[in-house]
């Protein structure tokens, strides 16, 4: 757990909450990366190896999607040092004594979602355990295909932000050749809606290695496939190539998707990517460095904070009691015309998209902190979200 004062700044973060249970086991902790404007929000992750820096970087994501959203609410982010794969009782009792800890927080406009390693009904089990009532109406867990729409709309909004940027490298996504890191909850739904847009999948990675196919994959049968084996769905496959997982990043394809943890690009390889647009599903998975090396060398990369808002659109849809559709509207609308408008912008002022859209994002906060603009109560929120969304 690094010493946090060392990636302060001048927005943030305002806390960072460590809690600990020496009886369960449950180590944890909350970045609150701003509440200027009355509540902050943002996802659970529940790995073994995060950091508080990690945590904190992706609070301050956070802050900077909901600005880009035009939702007046700060970013935060919860981390727990637990094995994703833990089941039964134990996960149980962990994420009920992480939500007991923190409840102090929940309880104030602080409100927590899911991540890498957890699920919608883990958020649920969290607010049991803090015995604070969570804000939904179990939309997230809607089944489509057999699947929770949890599952299908961070992938679809990542692939809807791709084919935006598509058109500004003279591409139709349906010419596309599309390599995806990460075949989990969002991986999946994010290979599931490249091949319905046309493209062609052809290399998808786990833990196991990357799985590599010029010709194209059989994204139902890797589907089928994952429920029996998990990540060793690729090696079970039965033809294309398997590569080392990293070798994903640096393949001849057109759209390249990152998936799992930040900083996968740096200085280091940035100059050995291929692809010609970057669309994410991780948060912060490249460098600032990388970012301006992939803008010189003619990249479209599309600012992580906007390609993967699908999460923060559904939390918000259920709030106001949308459906399913409601959703997949919003990511067509909100997704597709804030790439095409921030990618434009960038390239006429000579800036990398995410280095401008963080710009922005920085402006839009500081203006709330200078003149007290944008904090609103809860329903002044909603009231403007359902405006936002057209609800």
């Amino acid at each position: 757990m690094n010493n946090w004062m060392n990636f302060g700044d001048d927005l943030g973060p305002e806390k960072v909450f460590h809690v600990y249970d020496p009886v369960v086991g449950m180590r944890g902790v909350i970045v609150v990366d701003t509440t200027l404007m009355g509540i902050a929000g943002g996802g659970t992750r529940m790995l073994p190896d995060i950091t508080t820096e990690e945590i904190f970087g992706l609070a301050r994501a956070m802050t900077y999607k909901f600005a880009t959203l035009d939702f007046p609410v700060g970013g935060a982010k919860a981390g727990i040092w637990a094995d994703p794969s833990l089941k039964g009782q134990k996960r149980q009792d962990v994420l009920r004594s992480f939500g007991k800890a923190v409840r102090p927080l929940l309880s104030t406009g602080i409100t927590v979602a899911a991540d890498i390693g957890t699920d919608a009904r883990d958020v649920a089990t969290i607010y049991e355990g803090a015995e604070v009532p969570l804000q939904s109406t179990g939309l997230a867990l809607v089944e489509i295909d057999g699947e929770p729409l949890e599952n299908h709309a961070t992938g679809y909004g990542v692939v809807v932000a791709a084919k935006a940027a598509l058109e500004h490298v003279g591409l139709d996504i349906k010419d596309a050749k599309v390599a995806i890191e990460g075949f989990g909850k969002v991986g999946g739904g994010a290979a599931l809606y490249t091949v319905r847009e046309g493209a062609r999948l052809v290399a998808i990675s786990t833990l196991e290695g990357t799985l590599y196919d010029e010709d194209g994959l059989d994204v139902e049968r890797l589907l089928s496939l994952r429920k029996k084996h998990g990540d060793m769905a690729i090696r079970e496959y039965g033809s294309g190539k398997i590569l080392d997982k990293a070798e994903l990043y640096f393949l001849p394809v057109d759209v390249m998707i990152p998936g799992a943890r930040p900083h996968v690009i740096d200085k280091n390889n940035a100059a050995r990517v291929k692809a010609k647009v970057i669309s994410s599903i991780a948060n912060i998975p490249i460098t600032d460095e990388a970012e301006e090396i992939l803008f010189g060398r003619g990249i479209v990369s599309v600012p992580d904070f906007i390609s993967n808002a699908g999460g923060v659109l559904v939390a918000v849809v259920d709030i106001l009691g949308g459906t399913a559709d409601d959703v997949f509207r919003a990511l067509d609308e909100i997704i597709g015309s804030n790439v095409r408008d921030i990618v434009s912008d960038a390239l006429g002022e000579h800036i990398s998209p995410r280095a401008l859209a963080v710009k922005r994002a920085r402006e839009k906060v500081k203006r709330i902190r200078e003149r007290r603009e944008g904090t609103l109560d809860f329903d002044e929120l909603l009231k403007l979200a359902r405006e936002r969304l057209n609800l």
